[in-house]
C-alpha cells in the first residue's frame, strides 16, 4: 500500500510538472500545428492511458478487497511512472526555444514531403496540407499582432526545415507565400519593417538555396524575380498615396533591389563580385531556362535589367559581352550577330541556343515579346519619387530608364515603317509555334508559384506591342531621323495610336504633354537619346 501511494504521488507530480512546463513555455508560435504533434513527440496519451488503467485496477482492488487487482494496479503505476519520466524528459527538451523550433521544423518538413508526394501523384497539384494551413494561419496571426519574436521563430522554422528533394517546389511556393504575407504586413498592418525585412532576407536566402536544387530552376527563380520587382513598385505606389509609411517602403525597396542583385549572382556564370571559385557558375543548365527567367526578370521595371543581359549573353554564346550599355553598347545586337551573323560563333553554348531559337525569325519574335511585357509594366513616370526611396537602380532618372528601354530598342530587326508594320502584324496575329521558346516557357510555367504579380501574355497588351515595335525605329541619337517612326505610327489606326500614346504617357517622361498621339510617342522615345550622350559629347 505504501509503494502504491508513492507511485500515485510520483505520477501526480510528473503530471503537474508537465502541465506547468507547457503553460509557461508554449505559445501559438511554438505549437502551431496542433497538440497532436507535441503529444506524439512526448508519448503523452500512452502515459495517461497506462495511468488510467493503473487507477482503474487499484480502485477495483480497494473497493472489492482484491489483492490481485490492487497488485496489478501498483505494477501499472510503476509502468506509468516509467512512461512519465520518459515523457517528462522529452517535454523538458521542448521547454527551450531551440527544442520547440526543432520539432516544428520536422513537422513542417513532413507536411511538405506529403504535399510533394501528392503532387507527384496528382498532375493538378495538391491542396494545402492541414499542417501548412495551420502554419500560415499562425504566420498571419503573428504579423497581425506585430509580434517580432513570433515572426522570427516562424520564419526560422521554415527556412531551416530539411525538406526532401521531392518537395522542393512546394517549399519554394511556401517561401513565396510567407514572404508576401510579411511584406504586406509591413506595408499595410504597421509591422516593424526592420524586423520584417530581416526575416524576408532569411526567407529569400533559403528560397534561393532550394531553387538551386531544382532540375528546372527557371520558373521558381522567375517568379521570385517578378515578385520582388512588383513589390518595389507597389511599395513606391503605396508610399506616394499615403497608404504605407515611407520607412516601410524604403526598407522593402532596398530589400527588393538587393535581392535581385543576389539573384543575378546565382545566374551569371562569372559575376564581377565573385571572389572564390564557389561563386562561379550558373544555376541554369539549358538555354531555354535562362530565356524563361529573363522574361520574368524584365517585368515590372525591376532593378538591374541591363546588367542581367550580360549573363544571358554569356550563357547563350559562351563568350562575355565586353561593351558598356551606358555608352550605348547593345547586348541584343551582339547576341544576334554572334548567333546568326557572318562568322557566327561555333561554341557549344551558341549551338544549343540556335537549336532552341531555330532561325532568326523566332529569335526576333521572342525578344520582341519579352520587350512587350517589359514596356507594359514600367513604372508610372508621372508619379513623384520620394527622395527616401532612391536607390542606385531604383530612381526616376530618365537616363536609367533610357538604358532599360535601349536594351530592347537596339534590337533593330525592322529598319523601315513597312517592315515594322509587318513585324507588328506578326506579333498580333501569329500564334506561337509549338516547340518555340515562348510556347515552351508557357508550358513550363503552369502557375506553380502563385504570387500577386500577375502573369499576362503579350498578346493581351496590344498597346505595348505597338510601343515595342516603335522603339526599334526610334532615333538613338539627336542626329538620327525619326521619319520611319512617324511613318509607322501614322499608318496605324486611330485607336491603336491613341492606345500607344496613353501607354507612352504613363511610362515615358515627356510623352504626356503633346496632344497628337504620334508626337506623344515620338517625344517619349527621345529618352533613348540620353544613353551614351556623354560619349557623344566627348567625341
Amino acid at each position: 500500500m505504501d509503494a502504491t501511494q508513492f507511485s500515485i504521488a510520483f505520477f501526480a507530480t510528473l503530471l503537474t510538472g508537465e502541465a506547468v512546463i507547457f503553460a509557461l513555455t508554449f505559445s501559438a508560435a511554438s505549437s502551431w500545428p496542433s497538440l497532436r504533434a507535441i503529444d506524439s513527440h512526448i508519448a503523452f496519451r500512452e502515459w495517461v492511458l497506462v495511468g488510467w488503467f493503473a487507477a482503474l485496477f487499484t480502485g477495483c482492488g480497494l473497493l472489492g478487497d482484491s489483492a490481485i487487482s490492487a497488485t496489478y494496479g501498483a505494477l501499472l503505476f510503476l509502468l506509468a511512472n516509467v512512461f512519465g519520466v520518459f515523457s517528462f524528459v522529452r517535454l523538458f527538451g521542448l521547454a527551450s526555444v531551440g527544442g520547440r523550433n526543432r520539432l516544428l521544423r520536422q513537422t513542417l518538413a513532413s507536411a511538405l514531403a506529403r504535399q510533394g508526394a501528392e503532387a507527384a501523384r496528382s498532375p493538378e497539384g495538391p491542396d494545402n496540407d492541414a499542417v501548412i494551413n495551420s502554419y500560415l494561419g499562425t504566420v498571419s496571426q503573428a504579423v497581425t499582432s506585430n509580434d517580432p519574436t513570433a515572426i522570427r521563430h516562424l520564419t526560422g522554422q521554415l527556412a531551416e526545415a530539411e525538406v526532401p528533394a521531392g518537395a522542393t517546389e512546394q517549399a519554394v511556393a511556401l517561401h513565396l507565400d510567407v514572404l508576401h504575407r510579411l511584406a504586406r504586413a509591413a506595408l499595410v498592418s504597421g509591422a516593424d519593417p526592420t524586423q520584417v525585412v530581416a526575416c524576408c532576407v532569411v526567407l529569400i536566402d533559403s528560397a534561393l538555396a532550394h531553387i538551386r536544387r531544382l532540375a528546372d530552376p527557371a520558373p521558381a527563380l522567375g517568379a521570385l524575380s517578378r515578385y520582388l520587382a512588383w513589390l518595389a513598385n507597389t511599395a513606391l505606389l503605396m508610399s506616394v498615396r499615403g497608404v504605407a509609411s515611407n520607412r516601410a517602403a524604403r526598407e522593402l525597396v532596398a530589400l527588393a533591389t538587393d535581392a535581385r542583385l543576389a539573384i543575378l549572382r546565382h545566374v551569371d556564370p562569372d559575376p564581377k563580385s565573385a571572389t572564390t571559385s564557389d561563386e562561379l557558375g550558373t544555376v541554369f543548365t539549358a538555354p531555354i531556362q535562362v530565356l524563361h527567367w529573363f522574361g520574368d526578370f524584365a517585368e515590372f521595371h525591376g532593378a538591374h535589367q541591363p546588367s542581367a543581359m550580360y549573363g544571358v549573353h554569356e550563357i547563350l554564346t559562351g563568350t562575355k559581352f565586353m561593351g558598356n550599355y551606358w555608352d550605348g553598347a547593345s547586348v541584343l545586337t551582339e547576341l544576334r550577330r554572334g548567333l546568326y551573323g557572318p562568322g557566327a560563333l561555333r561554341t557549344p553554348e551558341a549551338a544549343a541556343a540556335r537549336e532552341v531559337f531555330g532561325d532568326e525569325t523566332e529569335f526576333d519574335r521572342f525578344w520582341a515579346l519579352v520587350s512587350v511585357n517589359a514596356l507594359a509594366t514600367l513604372r508610372d513616370a508621372r508619379l513623384p519619387h520620394p527622395p527616401e526611396l532612391l536607390r542606385p537602380e531604383f530612381t526616376p532618372d530618365s537616363q536609367l530608364l533610357g538604358a532599360y528601354l535601349r536594351t530592347f530598342a537596339t534590337h533593330r530587326y525592322c529598319a523601315t515603317a513597312e517592315q515594322a508594320r509587318a513585324a507588328l502584324l506578326s506579333l498580333v496575329s501569329r500564334a506561337d509555334v509549338p516547340g518555340s521558346p515562348a510556347a515552351r516557357i508557357r508550358a513550363a510555367r503552369r502557375e506553380r508559384y502563385r504570387v500577386p504579380a500577375p502573369v499576362v501574355e503579350p498578346h493581351q497588351r496590344p498597346a505595348a506591342m505597338v510601343l515595342a515595335i516603335a522603339c526599334r525605329l526610334a532615333p538613338l541619337s539627336p542626329s538620327d531621323t525619326d521619319a520611319e517612326l512617324r511613318a509607322f505610327l501614322g499608318g496605324l489606326s486611330a485607336p491603336a495610336r491613341r492606345a500607344a500614346a496613353q501607354l507612352a504617357a504613363r511610362v515615358l517622361p515627356g510623352a504626356a504633354e503633346p496632344d497628337d498621339p504620334v508626337e506623344a510617342v515620338v517625344s517619349g522615345l527621345r529618352v533613348l537619346q540620353l544613353v551614351g550622350a556623354h560619349t557623344r559629347e566627348g567625341a
